[in-house]
Formats: C-alpha cells, structure tokens, sequence
C-alpha cells in the first residue's frame, strides 16, 4: 500500500510528494511535466528533484497541452492566466487512470484536480485533499469585508469572484475527501467556514529554502523595505502604497517588484514618494534583490501561504506580514517578523515606522533571521505531511 499523488506544475517545490518517497509510500506521482521522464524542455529544466526517480512519475499530457498556448503567451504578457478549470479537468482526468490501475493506492491530491479520482475511488481509499489555497467564497467574502481601501480604486477582481464555478468545484471536491492538509491557518478557517470537521484538517506551514546568500549585502544608511508579488489589491499593494504616504518615513526606501501590476493600483501610486516600481525578475535575480533589503513587507488580505516570504527570510529579510497569511504560522520572534491586521492601513503605518526605528546598517539581528529560516525549514514540512496523514506520529 502507498499513495497516488497529483498536482499540476512544480507547485510547492514537489515537496508532497517528496515527503511521502521519503517515506518508501509513494507509488506514482502525477504532474504535467517533469524532467527526465520524456521530451526534455530545456525552459523546464527545474521541473524536477532530487529523491523521486522519473520512474515514479506519470506525465499527464492533456494537461500540458491544455497549458502551452497559454505559457507562450505569458512570455510575451505576464497577465495572461490559465483556463484553471480546464486544466486541472484534464489533470484529474490522468490522475483518475491512474488510480484505476492501482486500486488499492490512496490518494493525496491538490484541490482542482482531484474530483474527477475521488468520485471513482473505492471507500477503503483514504481521500485526502490538500487545499493550496483559500476556499473561494470565503476568500472573496474577507476581501470584500476587511479592505478599508475597497472602496478608493476600481481595483481588479480575483478569479474566484469572477468566476463562481470554482466554488461550485471547491464543494464538491471537498465533499469527497476524507481527511484535509492545507498550509495555513487562515486556509484552515475557510474550510471550518464550510461546516468541514476541524479535526480532520492538518495544518503544515510551508518550509524556507536552505540559506541562498551568507551575506548581509552592501551596508547602507536607509533601511530598504520590498515588496515582490502581483501588483493586485489581494496582495495589499494599493494598503502599502497609502501606509508608506502616511508613514512619512525619512530614513528608508520601498522597492516594489511585479509580475504583474493593476492600473489602478499604478495610478493609486501616483505621487508617493522613495518608491521604486521595477518589472518582473526572474528567481536567482529576486534572491539577489532581496539580499539587499533589510524589510520583506507584503500585507495580504489573504493567501494560502506565500512562498515568497520563507524565500525573503532565507534571503536575510525581515518580514511585516498580515494575520491573514503565512506569517501568522511561521510564529517569528517580534526582531524577525511583524504581523499586523489584515485590510487596515494604520497598523501597517506602526510597522513601517517600527522597523525604520529599530534598522541598523549592520543588521544586528541577521543571525537571528538565518536562525529562523534554519527552524522553518522544508524537511520540517514534510514531516508535518506525513503526521497529517499518520505515516509519523
């Protein structure tokens, strides 16, 4: 007996199913690329890691042929987004012949693509969903009820107000599966929403990178605080742009980086000043960037997690979070990370203006951030996966 596991693209670094072929329990693992199985794309090289053989893994090629059109068109226009449901039908729809040739396999699935299996599975399969990202309803309904700024922009909307088949999908997926694993507490909190058993959904915070950059970087009088996300009112970017006016900080300056960035938002901006709009950077170019900042704030009404601000902690940064994130689980002493209250602007202004008080050019409390990156890491996650579904007690 083992598990089938199934997630499109290289979503949190394969580490699921990393955590399951540690353990000797993962009997396929299937995605919609990875390198070394078949043709190899040289753009994918990353598609992979070490400890699950190409040999585990079963390549879906309906979706990635559902996702080319769409990958060649964010080369040229990063605000391009994937048909969400489309491909993850036709991720399921693989992971789903799958199952049916190993019957007996459970299955641990991320969400979108694991209906299409869980309807078929026999009942002595144990289903367990993991739930990337916010429950749809509950994620629009916090946006629209905390943002004390939704009114000040025509700001754009998530995909899950827009589209109100995500959350049709969401409950009937959810209502097949057994046991829940998620990466937040807020994640958690939108399923507990639903009327979901909060005794069957396991939390396990997402881990940090190993430590990228030694270094502190070039010392500098002005403490350098960054923001590196989507440009978009989810990410709070129109909350920091009014807190970094209303701070009116005289010893700092704000470096945004975007993939992406709504017009509103950039006209919102408008006037603010030491703020440094710069594009999108690729990785390796982003780790750099941050390396030479000393604050990582992105103040989210909510995310299921956000990577980026393990990867800003590995990189040496301090980190100003919102309750309704990642940050909140990470459990940061008050010298390494601030969580403020999600949606309001004042104590985003207390934060500012904290850290720019407590900043010194040589970053006194450097070891400590490495020492928390070093706490929080990836091997940690994994064991906290294989305690959510009772391979470690």
């Amino acid at each position: 007996m083992g598990y089938i596991v199934g997630l499109n693209r290289d979503r949190d670094f394969y580490q699921v199913p990393l955590a399951l072929a540690e353990a000797g329990e993962l009997t396929r693992f299937v995605t919609d690329y990875y390198e070394g199985k078949g043709i190899s794309l040289p753009t994918l090289g990353h598609r992979k890691i070490e400890g699950i053989s190409p040999s585990q893994v079963q390549e879906s090629y309906r979706a990635f042929l559902a996702q080319m059109p769409y990958e060649v068109k964010r080369r040229i226009d990063r605000s391009t987004d994937f048909p969400t449901l489309f491909v993850e039908r036709q991720l399921g729809k693989t992971i789903a012949q799958v199952a049916r040739k190993h019957p007996q396999e459970d299955l641990l699935l991320y969400s979108g693509a694991a209906y299409w299996a869980f309807k078929e599975a026999a009942s002595s399969v144990k289903k367990t969903l993991f739930v990337y990202q916010v429950a749809p309803e509950y994620l629009t309904q916090l946006i629209n009820g905390i943002d004390e700024l939704h009114d000040a922009g025509n700001w754009q909307q998530e995909a899950e107000a827009l589209d109100p088949r995500m959350m049709e999908h969401h409950l009937k997926e959810a209502a097949l599966a057994d046991n829940f694993l998620c990466a937040s507490t807020i994640t958690k909190n939108s399923l507990i929403s639903e009327g979901l058993d909060a005794q069957k959904i396991h939390v396990a915070p997402y881990g940090v990178p190993d430590i990228a950059l030694n270094r502190v970087g070039e010392e500098s009088s002005r403490c350098k605080f960054l923001f590196a996300g989507q440009g978009i009112a989810r990410k709070g970017l129109h909350l920091l742009l009014e807190a970094w006016r209303q701070a009116k900080l005289t010893n700092s300056e704000l470096t945004v980086v975007t993939s992406r960035t709504d017009p509103a938002i950039l006209e919102f901006a408008s006037g603010v000043e030491n703020v440094n709009f710069v594009g999108r950077q690729e990785h390796d170019e982003l780790l750099q960037t941050m390396a030479r900042h000393d604050t990582f704030v992105m103040p989210s009404l909510v995310e299921g997690f956000g990577l980026v601000y393990g990867e800003a902690l590995a990189a040496g940064c301090r980190i100003i979070g919102t309750e309704n994130t990642g940050v909140y689980d990470m459990d940061l002493p008050a010298e390494v990370g601030t969580v403020v209250e999600a949606g309001r602007v004042q104590p985003l202004v207390d934060a500012l203006q904290m850290h720019e008080q407590t900043y010194s050019p040589q970053r006194p409390y450097y070891e400590q951030v490495k020492a928390e990156a070093e706490r929080l890491s990836w091997a940690s996650f994994r064991s906290k996966i294989r305690q959510g579904v009772g391979l470690e007690g």
